[in-house]
């Protein structure tokens, strides 16, 4: 059976601007269908501008289809939840019959085998998109009224579970910044949080005395890992990145070499951008690498600090006046002042931060799995 089968009609949205949310009426973009879960996401929640048509309010049974752009394909099935919603002229609506069970045509939209048939139906010159006719061509399997029930509620009932999952994940990634930040805030020589058996004040240095500029090349050309700047996840192996960033293998013996406790700036002008290197290799010659001078700096201490809201704001507080608040160029960083604990209140810090970063690992990794086994009965049953 194919979708125009299972739906009374396939429309376009309005075409609308977007304004200040009214407190009422709802606007759903592609850019609001949440990549992860297709749910409406509502962190920057807008009203359309204009005349509002009922035609164009979202309802039970609906399904909406992104017909154009990178997220081609894109699906959201509608809640009550979500309120009074209408939706964009790049999205087309499937009004699915009252025959059949709507979340579990929604599902089938999330198999590998949509995926598949998404790629080979917008493959074509210029900007990929796929029009009503097309949408109305997608192969739909059906069973009996009573197992499309079934199936759509236990696959809800994962979807519930992935949903608690991702707000556990969110509160250990809020606590964790939190820490951070309460750690690193310090009033009067002595941070706002801390531990109780530590009662001495924080140290002033500049940058400069901490850190010195690590210059080394690759001169005898090894064979070492190539690495990239990510501030979420530090410095990681190029070949991770899902990007695809060419460089010439024949020519890595002028790539810097990258230790253990390194801090790489992304830029030679910057407002807030580090990663810190968990693992040894080289990277492109146009990262500056800060290298820790001696070893009271423990590893690893300013990598969640540099990173953090306290540092951005406290950067930007500086560089104002600087080329118009708009970078800081490395020695200039180097000249700025930062305070130190003691080593062991460090180490305090870091593997408090450590075991919370490690919680989440556990957390992530389970989100993974559940996605995982989400998938398998996806394409299980939907062959």
């Amino acid at each position: 059976m194919e979708l125009n089968q299972c739906c009374d009609r396939l429309e376009y949205g309005m075409n609308a601007a977007a304004t200040e949310y009214d407190g009422v009426n709802k606007y759903i973009r592609i850019t609001d269908i949440d990549e992860n879960t297709s749910q409406y996401s509502q962190n920057d929640i807008v009203s359309p501008l204009g005349i509002l048509e009922d035609k164009y309010l979202v309802k039970a049974n609906d399904i909406l289809f992104a017909r154009t752009g990178a997220s081609t394909g894109k699906t959201y099935h509608y809640q009550e939840s979500d309120g009074k919603l209408y939706f964009a002229g790049f999205l087309i609506r499937a009004k699915i019959s009252y025959r059949y069970n709507s979340k579990f045509i929604f599902y089938q939209t999330q198999t590998y085998q949509y995926k598949k048939w998404i790629g080979i139906m917008s493959a074509r010159s210029g900007q990929p998109g796929i029009n009503s006719q097309e949408y109305g061509t997608l192969p739909i399997v059906i069973t009996s009224n009573e197992e499309q029930d079934k199936i759509a509620r236990f696959l809800s009932l994962i979807d519930e579970r992935i949903a608690t999952q991702n707000k556990i994940i969110e509160e250990y990634k809020k606590l964790k910044d939190t820490l951070v930040e309460k750690m690193f805030a310090y009033t009067n020589k002595k941070p706002e949080l801390r531990f109780a058996e530590y009662d001495y004040d924080w140290s002033k240095h500049t940058y400069a005395d901490i850190f010195k500029i690590a210059r080394n090349r690759n001169a005898d050309n090894n064979t070492l890992k190539v690495l990239s700047a990510s501030q979420q996840d530090g410095m990681i192996e190029r070949d991770q990145i899902e990007v695809d960033i060419k460089y010439n293998k024949d020519n890595i013996k002028s790539y810097k070499i990258v230790e253990v406790g390194d801090y790489i700036v992304h830029l030679r002008s910057f407002q807030g951008g580090f990663a810190y290197a968990n693992i040894n290799g080289i990277c492109s010659p146009a990262y500056t690498i800060l290298r820790s001078r001696n070893n009271n700096l423990s590893h690893s201490f300013l990598k969640d600090f540099f990173i953090s809201k306290k540092f951005i704001n406290t950067l930007r507080l500086v560089t104002y006046g600087i080329r118009d608040g708009k970078s800081i160029n490395v020695e200039e960083f180097l000249n700025l002042e930062v305070r130190i604990p003691t080593s062991a209140e460090q180490n305090r810090i870091v593997n408090t931060i450590t075991s919370m970063e490690s919680k989440l690992k556990f957390e992530i990794e389970l989100l993974i799995l559940l996605n995982k086994q989400k998938q398998y009965l996806l394409t299980k049953m939907f062959i």
